[in-house]
């Protein structure tokens, strides 16, 4: 699928069948969300990615929240059998029904715990010296609420509804030898059901929606130039997409289709699905 882009005719791309490619992720599940911070620490570590993994939108009535990078663990259940999804910084957690899971909550063994984040997005992060694991688990997860359990204690998280939840306090090794006293925050989020989307688990590709596009009448040279700086809008009028048709969040989604396929000088390779989901392999 690789390519050599001709730098003559601007931006180019290739086209790949899905006839022998998993398709993507899409169900409907309950989709929770949980960050544990450190806001005492100084941070040691910044996130440097420019797009996030997470982008939650509406698009004709179905409420969303699509990954367009891979992110499920190999070893996650079958879709159909998922009773909720809950994501972290560091990971995104299918669960079956009646399972109580600890949640992914820290990195490296509990030794680098986010200072300020999100699910999906960048956050910065401290280093320790010992390993650091809250008693964080989600007990349950319904149609009405969420119950998650902190140090033995629950706590009920509303459908819609952010809580924060202090945990106690505790002193904390720090990569430099420095032992700190810190109060981490766990800041639960529950807005209920959501189509969950992400490229096959183990796939190779990024997903994306269609914008609209039909790869089937979309020019294979585009009159744009490719790199760091490739313009959006050029792209978006080579390829026929009108961005304004598109819901506005998407736009997050098209800035990361445009630079990961033509933010370098070499060829993409795209597919799309039935359903007009697209499939994109950077070049390389």
């Amino acid at each position: 699928m690789d390519a050599t882009r001709d730098t003559e005719a601007g931006a180019e791309w290739t086209r790949a069948s899905t006839d022998d490619r998993r398709p993507p992720v899409q169900q409907s599940v309950r989709y929770l969300e949980a960050v544990l911070e450190y806001p005492e620490l100084e941070a040691t570590r910044f996130g440097g990615g420019f797009f996030p993994d997470a982008v939650p939108y509406t698009c004709d009535g179905e409420r969303r929240v699509f990954y367009w990078r891979p992110v499920l663990d190999a070893a996650a259940p079958p879709a159909g059998e998922w009773s909720h999804v809950c994501a972290t910084p560091y990971r995104v957690q299918p669960a079956t029904g009646g399972e109580t899971v600890s949640r992914a909550l820290t990195d490296d063994d509990g030794r680098t715990v986010v200072v300020e984040g999100t699910v999906g997005g960048d956050s910065t992060e401290a280093e320790l010296a010992a390993s650091e694991r809250p008693a964080v688990s989600v007990e349950r997860v319904g149609d009405d609420a969420a119950v998650v359990a902190v140090a033995g204690d629950r706590h009920r998280v509303e459908r819609g509804e952010r809580r924060e939840l202090p945990l106690d306090e505790r002193r904390v090794d720090l990569a430099d030898g420095e032992e700190v006293a810190v109060t981490p925050v766990l800041s639960v989020r529950y807005p209920g059901e959501r189509t969950f989307y992400h490229p096959a688990v183990d796939a190779t590709y990024r997903l994306f929606p269609s914008f609209g596009l039909d790869l089937d009448d979309a020019p294979r040279a585009l009159d744009v130039t490719p790199g760091p700086s490739v313009s959006e809008d050029g792209v978006a009028a080579a390829l026929g997409v009108d961005r304004d048709a598109r819901p506005y969040a998407e736009r997050v989604l098209w800035q990361a289709f445009v630079h990961t396929a033509f933010g370098d000088d070499a060829a993409p390779t795209l597919a799309q699905f039935p359903d007009g989901q697209l499939a994109l392999w950077p070049g390389e």
